[in-house]
């Protein structure tokens, strides 16, 4: 029980301290990670149980693992310019693969799996009203210190609109998959479909749906332009696939995706300004953004070294070596703004492949999930899978919230859920047991 209260805990306290993107921060919480997965692993073997979905994923664990030893091996072997950040950055990587391995061991029950969906959804809720209530009053305050930039911008206890983005998609993601697996169905007389639609009225259902809005309201409020666009495109590409591959599915399943899109645009976006993120989008253009130019010299940088890579967290130090001439701003380079080509540059192609093949297995499963899965609850996990990996895949094609911890960490655990959705039990493990148990007493 303390495993899975700490747990709780954990994914709850994420995004708090500046989405963990400060060096006390995320070394608590790799060290929180590694120490109870450790725990929970020495648990699981003391009582020979292991759950389905991590005997699955076992495979997946060994490969991230993989990839933080090649960062130690640039460390050890002086495959980077910067041994200090590449040292800090396998032990971020342990941290991550750690949390999958422990998510996959801790939710082991279908009630788990609601009861964190809802952690993460309150946790989202409050990240958007913050942020929003901070630009609407103008107090403009951050996580206990006063804001010193994107003011105006909704950014939650975020250093960046983006980020806070990045995470509410995620979480966002999350409730749709919790809200389809609760789709009623209205049959009956009249009065028998009256009483269903009070039922729902009076259920969590509708404090779900209140909060998903507070969420989206918070999305648009920070006006990040690909956190919107990805928002949207996910949520239309998942509810496609959810429509063609569910089983068994309802006419509510179908009107409930429609309205999700119809109501969050219409409604939620006129009044709390989708189109001032509309206006942003028409007015980018080449001369106002320098992503492009950043993507070629990280281009450049990853050719220097293409196999072992220039080092594991080394791009803020090493791209000014490849920068252009017609790049002016120095502080923009601190990332690469595209999630894919730092990680290319800094750990190089082999390790890129291996991950990208964790992430791309790990998208499969949760979409037979949702087409093989009979429970609506699996299914509906494996649709929130399906959307927070599409909505940061594509946010991360000029942003870096993968290299915000709090964002890596939830994004790590959409990856588990996918086989937690697709592998784990659709009753509690001591039901179970209890039923085995009665199977095997004598008549």
């Amino acid at each position: 029980m303390t495993f899975w209260r700490s747990y709780q805990f954990f994914v709850f306290t994420l995004p708090l301290a500046f989405g963990a993107n400060t060096e006390w921060a995320w070394n608590l919480y790799s060290a929180f990670a590694m120490f109870f997965f450790a725990l929970s692993a020495k648990h699981s073997a003391l009582c020979k149980h292991f759950p389905a979905q991590q005997q699955k994923a076992n495979w997946v664990l060994a490969i991230l693992l993989i990839i933080q030893a090649w960062g130690l091996f640039q460390w050890l072997f002086g495959f980077t310019l910067t041994p200090y950040d590449t040292l800090m950055t396998f032990l971020k990587g342990l941290g991550y693969a750690s949390f999958f391995g422990w998510t996959l061991l801790a939710i082991d029950s279908p009630q788990k799996v609601v009861r964190i969906v809802w952690i993460v959804v309150l946790a989202a809720a409050f990240q958007a009203a913050y942020g929003s209530l901070m630009v609407m009053t103008g107090l403009e305050y951050g996580f206990f210190l006063e804001k010193w930039t994107y003011l105006s911008y909704a950014t939650g206890t975020f250093v960046n609109r983006n980020h806070l983005a990045g995470y509410l998609e995620i979480a966002t993601a999350l409730g749709v998959g919790l809200l389809l697996a609760q789709t009623t169905q209205y049959s009956g007389s009249w009065r028998k479909r009256l009483r269903q639609f009070i039922t729902m009225l009076l259920s969590e259902k509708v404090v779900l749906r209140v909060l998903l809005a507070i969420m989206v309201i918070g999305l648009v409020m920070t006006r990040s332009r690909m956190g919107n666009t990805a928002f949207f495109a996910s949520l239309s590409v998942a509810g496609l696939l959810a429509l063609f591959l569910f089983k068994n599915k309802t006419r509510s399943t179908t009107i409930l995706l429609s309205s999700l899109l119809i109501i969050d645009i219409a409604i939620v976006g006129t009044f709390f300004g989708v189109d001032k993120v509309a206006e942003r989008l028409q007015k980018t253009s080449e001369h106002s953004e320098k992503r492009d130019e950043v993507f070629r010299d990280t281009l450049t940088m990853w050719k220097s070294a293409p196999i072992t890579g220039t080092g594991a967290g080394s791009f803020i130090y090493t791209f000014p070596k490849f920068k252009s001439d017609d790049i002016l701003d120095p502080h923009y380079v601190n990332n690469a703004h595209n999630d894919y080509l730092q990680f290319l540059a800094e750990f190089g192609a082999p390790a890129t492949a291996l991950l990208g093949s964790t992430v791309l297995f790990s998208l499969w499963t949760a979409i037979q999930a949702m087409r093989k899965r009979r429970s609506e609850l699996h299914k509906g996990m494996g649709f929130a899978s399906t959307m927070g990996m599409i909505a940061i895949g594509i946010h991360s094609t000029v942003d870096f919230n993968l290299q915000i911890p709090a964002n890596a960490y939830m994004f790590v655990f959409l990856m588990a859920l996918a086989f937690i959705a697709r592998w784990g039990p659709s009753e509690d493990p001591s039901d179970q047991r209890r039923r085995r148990r009665n199977r095997a007493a004598p008549e």
